[in-house]
C-alpha cells in the first residue's frame, strides 16, 4: 500500500484499467475457446456475453430473435455463454419430459415467473421438482375431468354473458374488439373458478385495474429475469440493477395482483361450506389436496392461476379468431361443422364440443402458429448430461426449447407460417410434419395442469360464437387492427413477455337467423 500511495493517481488508474482489461480478455478466451459449449454454433457475441439474450428478453422480441438465430445456425444454438436453445421436436421430451435412466431437469434459477415466493414457499410453477410433485398431486383432482364437469355451469354463465353482449353490439352494427372481450371473459371465468368472485369485466364492459395489471406482471418478470441473466441470481448487483432499471410502478403491478388474489383467496377459504364448485371448493373437499397444501401454497397457486389462465387463453382465442376470419375456406368448414352438430346452443357442452374434429384442428393450428406461452422455459442439464439434436450436452448447461421458433421452422413443418388445419387431420401434404414440435402447454411433470380447462374454455366460447354469429374482419378504419395480426407485416412488431401483448382485433358480427 505504501508503494501505491507514492504512485501518481494516473498510474493507479492505468494499472486498474489494465487489470480490468486482462480479466475481461481472460473471460472472453475462456468462454470462446475453452468453454464446454465452444463447438456449438451461434453468434460470436452470444458466446461471450449474456447481454444479447437478455436484451431480446427485456424488449419482448425473444421469440423472433431466436427464430432468426435458428434459421441461420440450425436446430441447436448457443444463445448465451452457458445456454443452448433448441427447436428439435424430440427436445421437448428430453428437456421437459420424464428422462429414462436419469434425473429430470430442474428449472433454471435464472427463470422467474409472474408469482414470486412467499415466506420461503412457492406455488407449483417455481417449486423444485420434489415439492412440485407434491403440489401437482394435491391439485390433480381440482383440475380433473370430473371436476371440470362440475365447473361447466360456472363457465357457461360467463359465456352466456359474452354472447348477450355480442348480440347487442351486432344489433347496433358496432365492430367488436375481440382482443378486449376475450380478456374480459377469461378474467371473469378464472375469478369465478379460483375464488368464486368474477372480476366484473363483462358486466361493466371494460377491464379493471387488477385485470390490466396482470399482463404487466409478465413484463415485469421478464425484465427481472433479464437482469438476473446479466448480473447473476441474488447478487448485490442484481438488486441494484432491479432498483435502477425496473420502474417503481412494476412493483405496484405485482402488489396489486398478489394482494387482491390473497384477499379473495383468504375470503373463500374462510367459507369452506359454500357449495360453489370452484378450485378451492375441490381443494377443501379432497382429502389429499387439503392435507398436502399449506394455506400459503393455496394462495400462491391461486395467484398463479389468475395470471396463467387469463391472458394466455385470451391471446389464443384472439389469434384463432384472426386466422379463421382471414381464411374463408377454413371458416366455411368450421361453421358447417358447428352448426351441423348442434340443434340448439343448449346442446353445446363439454361432452360434445371435444368431439368436433375440425374445430380441434383449427385450435391446434392456432396454438402452433400463436402459442400463448411463446417465451423460453429454461432448465438445467443434470449429472450425466443430455442429448439435444444428436449432440451431447454437458451437465450444468442451461437449455430450453424455443417454442415459437420450433413451431415456425421448416425443419418441423411444411408451410410453417401458413394456417393449415388439415395438417392435424392426416392430410398427405403434411405427412412429413413433426406435429409434436408444437407443445403449447409443454409436457412432462411440469406440463400445464390447466390444459383440459383451457381447451374446454376455448371450445365452449368458439362453438357458441360461430353457432350464434357470422363473423368477419372489420374493413373500416378499425379494420386496420387486422394488419397488426399479420405475421408477414405489422404482426412482426408484436411483443412477447412470456405471453403476448396482443393488439386490438375488430370483428363485424351478424346474428344468425333461425
Amino acid at each position: 500500500m505504501a508503494i501505491l500511495t507514492r504512485l501518481p493517481v494516473t498510474s493507479v488508474a492505468g494499472t486498474a484499467a489494465v487489470a480490468v482489461l486482462v480479466t475481461l480478455l481472460a473471460l472472453v478466451v475462456r468462454r470462446r475457446l475453452l468453454h464446454p459449449l465452444r463447438s456449438f454454433p451461434g453468434p460470436w457475441l452470444n458466446s461471450i456475453s449474456e447481454i444479447p439474450a437478455a436484451y431480446a428478453l427485456a424488449t419482448g422480441v425473444q421469440h423472433s430473435y431466436y427464430r432468426d438465430l435458428h434459421a441461420k445456425y440450425g436446430s441447436v444454438v448457443r444463445v448465451a455463454p452457458g445456454e443452448l436453445s433448441c427447436i428439435d421436436a424430440d427436445a421437448w421430451e428430453e428437456i421437459y419430459g420424464i428422462r429414462k435412466g436419469g434425473a429430470n431437469m430442474e428449472k433454471s434459477p435464472i427463470f422467474i415467473g409472474a408469482v414470486s415466493p412467499m415466506d420461503g414457499q412457492t406455488g407449483i410453477s417455481l417449486a423444485p421438482n420434489e415439492a412440485h410433485s407434491r403440489q401437482r398431486r394435491a391439485l390433480a383432482y381440482p383440475f380433473s375431468n370430473g371436476a371440470l364437469l362440475q365447473q361447466q355451469e360456472i363457465l357457461q354463465r360467463h359465456v352466456d354473458k359474452l354472447i348477450a353482449a355480442l348480440r347487442k353490439m351486432a344489433a347496433d352494427r358496432r365492430p367488436v374488439d375481440f382482443s378486449d372481450w376475450y380478456t374480459y371473459t377469461t378474467f371473469d371465468m378464472m375469478g369465478d373458478l379460483c375464488f368464486a368472485e368474477p372480476f366484473g369485466c363483462l358486466d361493466q364492459e371494460s377491464a379493471t385495474e387488477w385485470s390490466t395489471s396482470v399482463i404487466n406482471v409478465f413484463m415485469s418478470a421478464a425484465w427481472d429475469q433479464a437482469i438476473r441473466r446479466v448480473a447473476g441470481v441474488g447478487t448485490p448487483l442484481t438488486r441494484f440493477l432491479v432498483k435502477l432499471l425496473i420502474p417503481a410502478k412494476a412493483a405496484g403491478w405485482r402488489k396489486t395482483h398478489f394482494f387482491n388474489s390473497r384477499e379473495k383467496t383468504l375470503r373463500r377459504l374462510a367459507d369452506p361450506d359454500r357449495d360453489h364448485k370452484d378450485l378451492i371448493y375441490h381443494i377443501l373437499q379432497n382429502n389429499e389436496s387439503r392435507k398436502s397444501l399449506s394455506e400459503t401454497e393455496i394462495i400462491l397457486n391461486m395467484v398463479l392461476m389468475i395470471s396463467a389462465g387469463t391472458e394466455t387463453t385470451a391471446s389464443l382465442l384472439t389469434g384463432w379468431t384472426y386466422y379463421i376470419c382471414s381464411h374463408p375456406e377454413a371458416y366455411g368448414k368450421l361453421v358447417a361443422e358447428i352448426r351441423g352438430s348442434f340443434a340448439s346452443s343448449a346442446d353445446i357442452k363439454w361432452e360434445t364440443v371435444k368431439e368436433l374434429p375440425y374445430l380441434n384442428a383449427t385450435i391446434n393450428e392456432a396454438l402452433r402458429l400463436f402459442s400463448p406461452a411463446a417465451g423460453n422455459q429454461q432448465r438445467v442439464v443434470p449429472a450425466g448430461g443430455a442429448t439435444l439434436g444428436g449432440r451431447f450436452v454437458p451437465a450444468g448447461t442451461t437449455v430450453a426449447v424455443a417454442p415459437w421458433a420450433a413451431s415456425h421452422s421448416s425443419l418441423n413443418y411444411a408451410e410453417p407460417d401458413e394456417f393449415r388445419p388439415e395438417r392435424w387431420l392426416g392430410d398427405p401434404r403434411f405427412a412429413g410434419d413433426k406435429l409434436h414440435a408444437s407443445q403449447p402447454f409443454s409436457l412432462g411433470p411440469r406440463g400445464c395442469i390447466g390444459k383440459n380447462l383451457s381447451y374446454f374454455e376455448m371450445r365452449l366460447i368458439m362453438s357458441h360464437l360461430l353457432w350464434n354469429f357470422d363473423v368477419e374482419l372489420d374493413g373500416g378504419k378499425s379494420g386496420e387492427s387486422g394488419r397488426a395480426w399479420d405475421m408477414d407485416g405489422e404482426g412482426k412488431n408484436m411483443k412477447v413477455y412470456q405471453t403476448w401483448f396482443k393488439p386490438s382485433l375488430f370483428i363485424n358480427l351478424k346474428e344468425v337467423s333461425r
